[in-house]
């Protein structure tokens, strides 16, 4: 991945390390799209990588002021800290894509800093995670390109590799809260998918090519790894009578 990694693992580490990842004195055009992996000559699809940078940048400072409102510290600490640090947002809105980005001073980073000891870090995700979703993925991918699919079908597995894929190669930006939405979206889809099967064709094909199990099972993995990372129960255990239970099972 092009983004460096947080020296904490919460939102206002990875805030910190956004910030000074961004190379100074050059235009945003230039510097912004290579650490999202996208590399063009193309000016548009520059403009268009520098936009989607900030746009995830801002998401994380909103996730980063939320967790601070959260945080059990007392509102004079924490209005301090907010203030002093509020300058970064003349960082985070730049008024010009072709111009460089403002540098945080070293009060505000430190700032930072401060921030991300008072809330709680994630647990590392490994290699060993990130090569198991990807090889789950990689299982979605093949029925794509080698299944006698429909096209609903085939649109809907597609969007679950675009919403897998971007929240790993955004790690770094919203963690593992990135992944737990990702997830999420992952499990409408799928169960609107299902929803929308016709009973005596759609269901009967997922039956029988064994793709409804691949699904769950792709599903199964992400939740797997977003719920050990964030500490909370898989979901989709708590979805399983509505994608399990009355789900289409392949034939012995």
């Amino acid at each position: 991945m092009a983004l460096p990694e947080p020296e904490f693992r919460n939102s206002a580490g990875r805030l910190m390390a956004l910030l000074k990842a961004v190379p100074e004195g050059k235009a945003l055009t230039e510097v912004l799209p290579p650490l999202i992996d996208v590399n063009t000559k193309n000016a548009q699809e520059k403009q268009q990588a520098a936009l989607t940078f900030l746009m995830e940048m801002h998401k994380g400072y909103l996730e980063f002021r939320q967790d601070m409102l959260d945080a059990e510290i007392n509102d004079l600490q924490r209005d301090t800290m907010l203030t002093g640090i509020a300058s970064i947002e003349e960082s985070l809105y730049p008024v010009q894509l072709n111009g460089a980005m403002r540098k945080p001073t070293e009060a505000e980073l430190s700032l930072l800093k401060v921030c991300a000891t008072f809330i709680a870090q994630e647990s590392p995700i490994t290699k060993d995670d990130i090569e198991t979703i990807r090889k789950s993925v990689g299982d979605l991918r093949h029925i794509v390109e080698t299944g006698n699919i429909s096209t609903t079908l085939r649109k809907a597995i597609l969007e679950l590799i675009r919403l897998t894929e971007d929240a790993i190669s955004r790690f770094n930006i919203h963690g593992a809260r990135g992944l737990k939405r990702a997830f999420k979206s992952m499990l409408a889809d799928a169960a609107e998918l299902y929803g929308m099967a016709d009973p005596n064709k759609d269901a009967e094909e997922l039956k029988k090519s064994g793709v409804w199990a691949v699904i769950v099972g792709h599903l199964r993995t992400v939740d797997a790894v977003a719920s050990r990372l964030l500490k909370y129960k898989p979901l989709l255990e708590g979805a399983s009578q509505l994608l399990l239970s009355h789900a289409p099972t392949d034939e012995a």
